[in-house]
């Protein structure tokens, strides 16, 4: 549990620029009373966090393993055409992706981004594809 709340806490820390930004925009600052700046933001930046952790329940087919470690995993149905259209989606690709392994039915993709890269695994199974996408460790 405390790893969680610490996660959660540097989550907020990390966005609180974007609740201060927020803040100032609409009522200004001053540098007698700057706790008050400080404090809705970071009360907006616990919001931001706790609205995209709630934000999930609206999917029914993404299954959030861990919000805050940005790990997500989608199920589909297996068939020849969902399978067709993922394989095409690799060997044309709209984004930098390197092919780090293809061992039978499991592919794992290097998905090059500007800070922090991903890690795209998709794997087949009898009955379903599952796709689980996390950043690079």
């Amino acid at each position: 549990m405390n790893e969680k709340v610490w996660k959660i806490t540097v989550k907020s820390l990390v966005l609180l620029p974007i609740g201060l930004s927020l803040w100032v925009l609409i009522n200004g600052f001053d540098l007698e009373y700057w706790v008050i700046p400080v404090i809705a933001g970071l009360v907006i930046s616990f919001g931001i966090v706790f609205w995209n952790i709630f934000d999930y329940e609206k999917f029914e087919d993404i299954d959030m393993s861990d919000f805050l470690e940005s790990t997500h995993r989608v199920t589909f149905k297996y068939n020849s055409k969902n399978w067709n259209n993922i394989l095409q989606m690799i060997q044309t690709p709209f984004v930098k992706l390197e092919i780090l392994e293809k061992i039978g039915n499991i592919i794992k993709t290097q998905v090059h981004q500007k800070f922090i890269d991903s890690i795209l695994t998709i794997e087949k199974s009898e009955n379903e594809i599952i796709v689980d996408i996390e950043k690079k460790q």
